[in-house]
């Protein structure tokens, strides 16, 4: 016997109820993108390290899993993302400058986490990516797709945190030797910090001033009007209302925060960005945005923007259905000789789309047993198959029994 049976850390395995609650909401979202037009594409789970690195932003390098592969001797590596496995499918086989392309997918993504951190490192992923527009209207359309498939997730008064990444994208190429310090004290939300490294900066006054205030510029649609003051930004800010006016048109029932020092997946996207919260839960739902510079890696230059949707977050949200999950019938033969007859219901029953647990192996005891125990079970009987013209339901919810001579019979008037 294997004496280690625990997992590596972030990793685990998935008992039955939790892993139909999953499938439950990867195919509800994905029946919503959909709806949408969004078309579902498949991504291997590994490929060659080169290029699922050149998509990779600098936070998702670092988390690469990789190994050999002893056939090749290629280094090869886990997706720590699907993003990029989308952008190089579209930049080798469905380039179409016609159109623009709407894809989704879902799949797992495997990351490095240091010991101790706590986090997951197989993350169930579900995701939308559209390709080929440079609109407000596109981004606006990503963000009421994702805000719309978690309400008909059953999850409601959900948080929009929205910025865009050529805020701090136009003003810390000036900042010189010093933007590093002025990175991580933004990251922190230091102001300290941050007012301390700007001393040492060398851009002009007014770009260090805007970095200054840019960690006010916090909260409601008031936001944007204080931040056009700032020159230098103006015409991003106008981009970012441009966005939030079309999102306005979809009436969207969410809370909208505007967030113009964000710096998560900054050497990634290029444009507007956005997480999808919940007020119950302190990490995003749905992180997405604009990645402009993405396409052109794998040598096919187009705009897109997109999402990721972490599912297993959504699982402490998502209503639970029982009744889906249920087993409705156990078919019991009473003897060898019916097991014929057992195995022709159990598989009419199912085509007629019922869920059937057939028990062909029951000693008599363990039959009374299985008997017994129906009116504490899930499922909603027993169909007792006395002779091949003689059915007994004894259902579980009443631990009545009644007899019936076929099966039309008993799916009239048992059910």
């Amino acid at each position: 016997m294997v004496d280690r049976l625990s997992l590596p850390q972030g990793v685990k395995d998935y008992i039955p109820e939790k892993a139909e609650e999953l499938r439950r909401i990867e195919e509800g979202l994905l029946e919503e993108f959909s709806r949408w037009g969004y078309r579902k594409v498949i991504t291997p789970l590994f490929e060659f390290l080169e290029p699922l690195s050149v998509g990779l932003g600098d936070d998702l390098k670092s988390k690469v899993m990789k190994f050999v592969d002893p056939s090749t001797g290629e280094v090869v590596a886990l997706r720590p993302d699907i993003t990029p496995q989308i952008a190089r499918i579209v930049s080798t086989q469905l380039i179409d400058p016609t159109s623009p392309l709407r894809l989704c997918y879902n799949g797992r993504v495997v990351r490095f986490e240091e010991k101790g951190s706590g986090k997951e490192r197989e993350i169930f992923q579900v995701g939308c990516e559209l390709v080929g527009l440079n609109s407000a209207e596109a981004d606006a359309e990503i963000i009421a797709l994702g805000i719309k498939s978690l309400n008909k997730s059953g999850i409601k008064k959900l948080v929009l945190d929205i910025g865009h990444t050529g805020i701090l994208r136009n003003l810390l190429t000036k900042t010189g030797d010093v933007r590093p310090q002025i990175e991580e004290a933004m990251k922190k939300k230091d102001q300290e910090a941050l007012e301390k490294a700007l001393k040492k900066s060398k851009a002009p006054k007014n770009v260090n001033n805007a970095i200054k205030h840019l960690p006010m510029l916090y909260g409601g649609r008031d936001v944007l009007e204080e931040a056009k003051k700032i020159v230098s930004i103006r015409k991003y800010i106008k981009e970012l209302e441009n966005v939030l006016n079309v999102v306005d048109d979809y009436q969207l029932d969410c809370e909208v925060n505007i967030d113009l020092t964000e710096l998560r997946g900054f050497n990634y996207y290029t444009g507007v960005t956005f997480e999808i919260l919940s007020h119950i839960l302190p990490s995003p739902l749905i992180r997405g945005g604009r990645y402009d510079e993405l396409m052109g890696k794998y040598g096919y230059e187009a705009p897109a923007t997109g999402f990721a949707v972490d599912v297993e977050s959504l699982l402490d949200f998502s209503k639970k259905n029982v009744e889906n999950n249920q087993i409705h019938f156990v078919v019991i033969p009473k003897k060898p000789s019916l097991r014929r007859e057992a195995i022709h219901l159990t598989e009419w029953l199912r085509s007629s789309g019922f869920k059937v647990i057939l028990d062909l192996n029951l000693s008599p005891e363990q039959r009374e047993l299985r008997i017994k125990e129906n009116h504490a079970s899930n499922f909603y009987g027993v169909i007792l198959l006395e002779t091949p013209r003689k059915l007994k339901l004894i259902e579980s919810r009443k631990g009545s029994g009644k007899e019936f001579s076929n099966l039309e019979e008993l799916l009239k008037g048992g059910i």
